[in-house]
């Protein structure tokens, strides 16, 4: 988790392109709550952010904001990988499985109610 931290702080990334990332790392066998602190501190602590939060606010704000989106997505990434352990659910097992969780009536219903919304 600390590895997917320091990765994810000077990463520019946005909230939408960490998501196929994080997608693919689990599907490689990265552990859930790793891949979330890599969700939570990538796009919230660019160098971009963190520059101007250190022109506009000051270097002690800076190191303030960093250091508690850091402790925070820690927390969160050992807290939801103790979730995933006590609930025995393996993401690797279900990955890919979710087509299936629809019927196929109501994606097709979905899919007509899209149609006009497209056009």
């Amino acid at each position: 988790m600390f590895f997917m931290l320091l990765v994810g702080i000077p990463l520019y990334i946005c909230a939408t392109a960490s998501t196929p990332h994080a997608a693919s790392l689990i599907a490689k066998g990265i552990s859930q709550g790793t891949n979330f602190v890599f969700l939570l501190a990538g796009p919230a602590t660019d160098a971009a952010t963190i520059t101007m939060v250190a022109r506009f606010l000051g270097k002690r704000s800076a190191v303030l904001y960093v250091g508690v989106i850091s402790l925070c997505a820690l927390g969160s990434g050992i807290l939801l990988d103790w979730i995933y352990l006590k609930l025995g659910v393996s993401v690797s097992a279900t990955l890919g499985t979710a087509i299936e969780l629809l019927p196929e009536d109501l994606k097709v219903s979905f899919a007509i109610l899209l149609l006009p919304l497209m056009l």
